[in-house]
C-alpha cells in the first residue's frame, strides 16, 4: 500500500448517502464528420455515439428555451497494455447555422472555453517510488501466473505448520530493494495469535524507536480478527492456507521502512507478494504473510514513524493488502487463471479500505478522530486528483506506468459506481465477490459483472461523475452514486483540505469552442454546451489532434451526451 505525499490526517466530514446505451453500429469506418447526427433528447436522457463507426460529429438540437447538454468525449479502450493506450484529440463546437462540415473553427473558438482554474494541464499526478514498487509486485504476480510456476505448485508438497504460539521464533525473507531482486533475512517473534492473524515483531527493532506496546499489538490483532479479515473475506473471497495453520502472518519490521530511503515522494507502508504462496519461487516464505513498517526514528530524508502514526497507518494497509492476497488465490491458485489487471486489482483494494471506513466502529480507531478519517482519507484524496483532471489519467493503467495515485482514484470511483448499480441496497459485496471469484479479468470481467458493454458502463460512469447530486438534477438510473454524495464531502472539507468545493469542472461553451488534448484509455473530456433557444443547434465534432484528421482508432472514441435541462 502507498502512503501518498501529503496524505490527509485531518478529520473529514462524514458523507451523506445519496438518497443510454452503447451503439457499436456498422463495422465500416465512417469518414471524418459527414452530415452531423442530430441529437434531440428529453431532459435526463442519454445517448452514446461511436465516433469511429457511426459519426464523428453531432448536432445538439435547440428548443423554445435554452437547453443544456453535457458532452463527454471518452476513450472506451479497455485493454491493458505495457505502455498504455493514448492519443491526441480535438473537440470543436460551433453554431450549426454557421457550420461547414469538416472545417476547423479553431481560430474563432480559441478563447471560447472557460479556462481550468489554477493553470491545470493534462498531466498525470505521479505515484512515485511507493506506487512503482506495488506496480512491480502485481506485474511479478502476473508473470508468475503466465510462466507455469503455478502448475508446479500442485506437485510440491506444502510444509504444514502448527498454529504458532506466543513467543515462537521464526525467520522471513523480506525484499531488500524495490526491485525485490534480493532479500533480507529477518528474525521475528510471535507477539499475537488470533483466530485469523498472527503478528510477528522483528527481533532487531531500531534503537530509539517509539516502540509498539503489547497492548498495541493486541489491539491490532483483534481488529484484524474482528473486522479486517471478516470484511475482506465477505466482500472478495477466501485467502489461501498453503501452510495449513489457518492464519495470516503479519510481520512488522523496519526492513519495510528501509525500502524507502527518501520519503519526499511517499513512503512504502506495507505489501503482499504472491510469490510467497508458491513452493518453488526464489525467496518464497511458503505462507500467507504481509509485511508492514515499524516505528523508527527520523532519518535524513524520512520523518519519524511514531507509535501512533504506525497504529494509524497499519489497519488500512492490512485490509488493502488482504484483498490482493485473496485475489491471487481466487484468480490464480484456485482457477489457474491470470492475475487480475492492475487497475481492477488496485481498485478493489481501495474498495476494501472503504469497507473499513464504513463498517468499523469508531472505538476501534483510537489513533484517528474517526474510522472515516483513518480509512477514507487516501481514497478521497486519490479521487480528487482524478476528478480535477479526468482527461489526464488512465483508468486502464499502463503496466509500465508510474502508478499515478489519480489512477487509483479513478479505479476506486469506477468500481464503487459499478457496485452501486449491480446490487441492491448493500455496499456491493455481491459485485466485488463476482469480480474476484472468476477467471475473467479487466474490462471483460467488468462487462460480465456489469451486464453491459464496457463502453456503455464507461459512459454512464463518466456522466455520474458530474451529474451526481448536481443541484436541480434528480438522481436518475445509473447517472449517480448510490452510496456517496461526493459534492457534499468535498464541499465540507474545502478549502481546509481540498482547494475546490468540487474538483471536476467541465469546459463550458454556448457555441464556438475548440479544445485539443490527449485521451488515455478510459479517460474523458467534459464539455457543457448551452444551446440558445430558437436557433438551429450546436454542432460538436471530435477529431484527431490537428482537427482535420480522424481521432486515432486505438482510442475507441465515443461521444456521450446527456441533456441536463
Amino acid at each position: 500500500m502507498v502512503q501518498s505525499r501529503g496524505q490527509l490526517v485531518a478529520l473529514l466530514a462524514v458523507a451523506g448517502a445519496a438518497c443510454g446505451g452503447d451503439s457499436t453500429g456498422p463495422t465500416t469506418i465512417v469518414p471524418l464528420c459527414p452530415t452531423p447526427t442530430v441529437v434531440d433528447l428529453e431532459v435526463r436522457t442519454t445517448r452514446v455515439i461511436d465516433a469511429r463507426r457511426e459519426s464523428s460529429c453531432l448536432q445538439l438540437a435547440a428548443g423554445t428555451a435554452d437547453r443544456e447538454y453535457l458532452v463527454v468525449t471518452y476513450s472506451a479502450a479497455g485493454q491493458e497494455t505495457d505502455p498504455g493506450i493514448s492519443g491526441g484529440f480535438t473537440v470543436t463546437t460551433e453554431r450549426t447555422a454557421t457550420a461547414s462540415a469538416g472545417a476547423s473553427t479553431a481560430r474563432e473558438a480559441a478563447a471560447a472555453l472557460l479556462p481550468l482554474p489554477g493553470g491545470l494541464g493534462a498531466t498525470q499526478v505521479p505515484g512515485g517510488l511507493p506506487a512503482d514498487f506495488h506496480r512491480r509486485l502485481r506485474l511479478g504476480e502476473r508473470d508468475l501466473a503466465r510462466s507455469g510456476a503455478i502448475g508446479l505448485q500442485s506437485s510440491a508438497l506444502a510444509m504444514v505448520r502448527d498454529v504458532p504460539v506466543f513467543g515462537d521464533k521464526d525467520t522471513f525473507n523480506v525484499c531488500r530493494t524495490t526491485a525485490c531482486s534480493g532479500f533480507n533475512r529477518v528474525g521475528a517473534t510471535v507477539r499475537f495469535v488470533g483466530r485469523h492473524g498472527v503478528i510477528y515483531l522483528d527481533d532487531q527493532m531500531p534503537a530509539g524507536a517509539d516502540a509498539l506496546t503489547q497492548g498495541d499489538l493486541d489491539q491490532l490483532g483483534e481488529l484484524f480478527d474482528d473486522h479486517l479479515y471478516p470484511l475482506d473475506t465477505t466482500a472478495f473471497g477466501q485467502a489461501s492456507d498453503i501452510d495449513g495453520d489457518q492464519r495470516v502472518g503479519i510481520l512488522i519490521t523496519d526492513a519495510v521502512n528501509d525500502l524507502t530511503p527518501d520519503c519526499r515522494d511517499g513512503r512504502i507502508v506495507g505489501y503482499f507478494f504472491g510469490g510467497d504462496l508458491l513452493q518453488n519461487y526464489p525467496g518464497t516464505n511458503r505462507r500467507e504473510v504481509f509485511y508492514a513498517l515499524a516505528p523508527k526514528p527520523a532519518t535524513a530524508n524520512c520523518n519519524a514513524v511514531t507509535r501512533s502514526s504506525a497504529m494509524r497507518l497499519l489497519p488500512p494497509v492490512l485490509i488493502h493488502e488482504l484483498q490482493h492476497m485473496i485475489s491471487f488465490n481466487e484468480h490464480v491458485l484456485k482457477r489457474s487463471g491470470r492475475d487480475e489487471t492492475l487497475w481492477v486489482n488496485e481498485g478493489l483494494s481501495h474498495i476494501a479500505e472503504e469497507l473499513g471506513q464504513r463498517q468499523i466502529p469508531d472505538a476501534r480507531c483510537p489513533f484517528s478522530p474517526t474510522c472515516f478519517s483513518q480509512f477514507a482519507s487516501g481514497n478521497l484524496s486519490n479521487a480528487y486528483q482524478y476528478l480535477i483532471n479526468p482527461e489526464g489519467t488512465h483508468l486502464i493503467a499502463p503496466a509500465d506506468g508510474s502508478g499515478a495515485l489519480s489512477e487509483r482514484g479513478a479505479a476506486w470511483l469506477f468500481l464503487r459506481w459499478l457496485a452501486d448499480h449491480t446490487t441492491g441496497t448493500d455496499l456491493g459485496t455481491a459485485t466485488t465477490r463476482a469480480l474476484v471469484q472468476t477467471a475473467n479479468t479487466g474490462d471483460a470481467n467488468v462487462a460480465a459483472v456489469g451486464g453491459a458493454s464496457f463502453a456503455t458502463l464507461l459512459a454512464d460512469w463518466h456522466f455520474a461523475n458530474w451529474l451526481d447530486d448536481l443541484p436541480g438534477f434528480p438522481a436518475t438510473g445509473r447517472l449517480h452514486y448510490r452510496t456517496w454524495n461526493f459534492r457534499d464531502v468535498y464541499r465540507r472539507n474545502s478549502p481546509q483540505v481540498f482547494e475546490r468545493p468540487y474538483p471536476l469542472i467541465p469546459d463550458s461553451t454556448n457555441g464556438a469552442s475548440n479544445r485539443a488534448g490527449t485521451l488515455r484509455a478510459g479517460s474523458a473530456r467534459y464539455t457543457r454546451v448551452v444551446v440558445p433557444a430558437g436557433g438551429t443547434g450546436v454542432t460538436v465534432r471530435v477529431s484527431g489532434s490537428t482537427g482535420s484528421t480522424r481521432i486515432p482508432d486505438v482510442l475507441e472514441a465515443r461521444m456521450g451526451v446527456v441533456r441536463i435541462r
